[in-house]
């Protein structure tokens, strides 16, 4: 195997996730950047989870925790399991 310096590794790298990248369909693209956002969003506490979500739009946490608690309890599990 050849030793790259840094910049030639950098650059390998580079290269071979463009080769994948445009290797990818739609979907797959989708998937991965759902996975992405959705691995980010989960490591956030729950006030900052709050601010990732306004800064999108200040209604929308409001409102997605609006549909979430004005749902089926037995759905959305609210109630501790009890329904």
């Amino acid at each position: 195997m050849k030793q790259l310096n840094s910049q030639q590794r950098d650059e390998l790298i580079e290269q071979y996730v463009d080769i994948v990248v445009d290797s990818l369909d739609h979907q797959d693209l989708i998937q991965i950047v759902t996975d992405s956002i959705t691995d980010y969003v989960d490591s956030l506490s729950d006030s900052e989870l709050k601010e990732e979500i306004d800064n999108r739009d200040d209604e929308l946490y409001d409102e997605l925790v609006d549909n979430i608690t004005s749902t089926d309890p037995v759905v959305y599990n609210t109630q501790g399991g009890q329904s």
